[in-house]
């Protein structure tokens, strides 16, 4: 049997020789859940299993020390002999293994861990029937897309099929992922699968690379045991650690946070959270819209609402913004005429005025003559699945249901035109319909239950509604014209390094970050991790920058193993990929330090989460896109056959899987820390077993059946005696629906 291994590297394009020796990597590795009642144990060792072998290299990584690397990088084609052999045929690819290597005329040389960190990699092969292309991140927060995601961009695998492709390839995946155990933990930690357990690809051709990388090389400290280089003031590393501060993307003195409060309106009830005085009062007014003629004034009135309102009526000419100190004031609304105006990007206007009473609403749109535009009402993203109305460059008018980033479908015109004119190539056209949809893909008006209305808006670069050139979004309040309405504080927003913050932690029972008041989940207490950690930023605040012009140039290393697809019986079984985040979904959390009084060996910190089997699936084709698990018709659940985990050095101790239902312990994971200073055993960093379920014969458990009602907790574990930035507690399984 031949292996293809690489030994020369020219611009990214990967040369092959084969050779007759097979071997891993990077050794053997180890294995969770071993049984230890079978005759004999797993084999790590590719060589064993009938399979053959291509490595592809990334381009170039290049840092300076401090320097966070994380981008997309540019694609790298497969082998030709590999690209020709499976063109139009199914690729069975049974593992993976990772490093990261300086390229040399003799050969490959491991980069050490402590010399580049690897916080995590997001990987894709494509094929000749999926593409990559770069996308709103906002537009693709669901299957079926696949993403290989920076702060600033994300990249999107979509996958399709053509005419005349026979039909038993609709099942199989165009494009595959490969991120598990994707982390500091990547080069010693089993990236592969029991027999007959395989990750399908048809007709693969490219590789997609994105990387995080931390440049943590002392360069005056050639080793090989680690000293830490000069540290930032926000490091929570201590003295002679054997790991550097610089991996948990401290928040430093060249970060710039933005932190101010946000306000919203309200038509019915009271604010959660009232304004405090008057010159606030004033000031969030105006923020929300109000007219900058609108008079102001501070009473003390029981027929009024408590706090900061708006109070006008049809004939009034001029708002009046009223802060009344009385604790015991009406309720907000009473009124049954809304109006409120907002827009995106200076492009794209939207005016509503709503009467309640006759159940009538008046759209006004204004955007660019010539080129078609819209909006999406009470949507963030076309994830959101919203009402549209589009408005093509000669002003013709339709309604749609938009999907998950597609046109979606046109649906029945419930809009009547009352004006369309067009001004120094501005378009204003004017609506008319019923508040309440007339179908329930037509959006229904409640002003009286959301007075703060999200829409998204996009322009086309043509008169035909197809692909934007412009998007946004933004909020428009409503106002009551005959009724008093409530400004309401909403809460802390800001941005770091002016990016937006936002960070979705959910609360119990899937979570525990909130109750936990977690720093990470809030800007105004951020002080460490991802959102301070963008690409060609510096971990290192302004006073310091060593070795300036002394870089470290390498590569990401990826070897595959894979087989012959065989549909046949003992047929391959593609998995599906399932995922979840103990700290749902935040993608990392704090690790707060211990307090004074609790023993070192007590210093323990844990987070739960709790969810069910269905939670983690997609009914989407697999054949579509990598993240869909397929649909679940005359399915009951999933036989799960990998677990791997996800987590960071120095700090992590155990992450634990766990059947809620019937108290059975799935999956344990418990670091295995390096201790000396050779590659693969840097002391303080880890390497993390997976757990596998297979057959008996080849030393493991029977795969495990969950039904997708079934319940799952995680509990994971941090050693706490220090504090960390920027932990991760990442599920990165895979299963076959049965």
């Amino acid at each position: 049997m031949a292996a293809v291994s690489v030994f020369f590297l020219l611009a990214g394009v990967v040369s092959i020789v084969r050779t007759a020796e097979l071997r891993n990597m990077n050794g053997l590795y180890e294995i969770a859940n071993p049984n230890h009642c079978a005759g004999s144990a797993f084999s790590t060792d590719f060589s064993e299993k009938n399979a053959e072998y291509f490595d592809v290299y990334s381009p170039p990584i290049t840092t300076r020390y401090g320097e966070v690397f994380w981008t997309y990088l540019p694609p790298v084609s497969l082998p030709d002999d590999i690209v020709k052999r499976f063109a139009n045929k199914t690729m069975a690819i049974i593992g993976t293994e990772v490093d990261q290597v300086f390229v040399t005329k003799d050969g490959d040389v491991s980069v050490p861990i402590t010399w580049a960190y690897n916080h995590h990699y997001v990987t894709t092969m494509t094929g000749s029937r999926s593409k990559v292309v770069r996308a709103d991140p906002k537009d693709y927060l669901n299957p079926p897309y696949s993403t290989l995601y920076t702060h600033t961009d994300t990249f999107v695998s979509e996958d399709f099929v053509e005419e005349g492709d026979p039909p038993e390839i609709a099942d199989i995946p165009k494009s595959q992922h490969f991120m598990e155990n994707n982390g500091g933990e990547f080069r010693k930690s089993f990236h592969g699968y029991p027999t007959g357990y395989i990750q399908a690809i048809y007709s693969p051709d490219t590789f997609h690379y994105s990387v995080m990388q931390i440049d943590t090389h002392n360069r005056d400290h050639p080793g090989p045991d680690f000293v830490a280089g000069p540290l930032p003031k926000a490091s929570q590393a201590p003295p002679n650690a054997s790991y550097s501060g610089l991996l948990e993307c401290p928040c430093t003195d060249r970060i710039k946070k933005d932190i101010h409060t946000v306000y919203s309106v309200l038509t019915k009830g009271g604010c959660e959270i009232a304004v405090q005085n008057a010159s606030e009062c004033f000031a969030a007014a105006r923020s929300i819209g109000t007219p900058a003629n609108a008079t102001t004034q501070a009473v003390s009135d029981k027929s009024l609402p408590s706090g900061c309102s708006v109070v006008r009526s049809p004939e009034d000419v001029v708002a009046k913004v009223m802060f009344n100190a009385e604790t015991h004031g009406t309720s907000c609304g009473g009124g049954s005429l809304y109006t409120g105006q907002a827009s995106v990007l200076n492009k794209v206007t939207m005016q509503l005025d709503l009467n309640s009473h006759s159940n009538e609403a008046k759209i006004t749109l204004t955007g660019p003559d010539g080129v078609w535009f819209g909006v999406g009402i009470n949507a963030q993203a076309m994830s959101d699945l919203p009402y549209a109305i589009i408005v093509n460059g000669s002003g013709e008018v339709m309604e749609r249901k938009l999907a998950d980033h597609d046109p979606g479908k046109q649906i029945a015109t419930s809009v009547t035109i009352l004006s369309n004119t067009v001004v120094k190539g501005v378009r204003t056209i004017v609506l008319n319909r019923t508040m309440k949809g007339v179908t329930a893909d037509h959006y229904t008006f409640s002003p009286a239950v959301e007075s703060s209305l999200p829409f998204i808006s996009a322009v086309g670069s043509g008169p035909a509604f197809a692909y934007h050139k412009f998007k946004g979004a933004a909020t428009l309040s409503l106002t009551a014209l005959d009724g008093a309405t409530c400004v309401c504080n909403a809460g802390i927003q800001g941005s770091i390094n002016g990016i937006p913050f936002h960070k979705d932690c959910w609360d119990e029972p899937k979570g525990d970050l909130v109750r936990q008041k977690n720093p990470t989940c809030w800007v105004d207490t951020y002080v460490g991790g991802l959102r301070c950690c963008h690409h060609g930023w510096i971990l290192l605040d302004q006073d310091q920058n060593p070795w300036e012009n002394q870089t470290d140039e390498y590569h990401m290393k990826f070897r595959f193993w894979f087989q012959e697809y065989n549909p046949e019986e003992p047929k391959h079984e593609n998995l599906v990929r399932i995922f979840w985040e103990t700290e749902v979904w935040s993608t990392e959390y704090d690790i707060p330090i211990k307090q004074p009084d609790v023993m070192p060996e007590d210093a323990l910190h844990e987070i739960q989460s709790h969810w069910k089997v269905g939670d983690m699936l997609h009914d989407c084709d697999p054949g579509s896109a990598f993240d869909c698990t397929g649909p679940r018709t005359n399915k009951t659940g999933i036989n799960l056959i990998y677990a791997g985990g996800h987590c960071h050095a120095p700090s992590c101790y155990t992450m634990e899987l766990w059947n809620a239902d019937n108290g059975q312990l799935l999956c344990r994971h418990d670091p295995i820390y390096g201790n000396g200073t050779e590659i693969f055993n840097e002391d303080g960093y880890l390497a993390l077993p997976p757990c596998l379920w297979g057959s008996k014969e080849e030393g493991l458990t029977e795969p495990i059946f969950l039904s997708f009602d079934t319940n799952l907790m995680s509990i994971k574990r941090n050693n706490n005696t220090y504090g960390h930035y920027g932990e991760m507690a990442l599920w990165q399984m895979r299963a076959v629906l049965v």
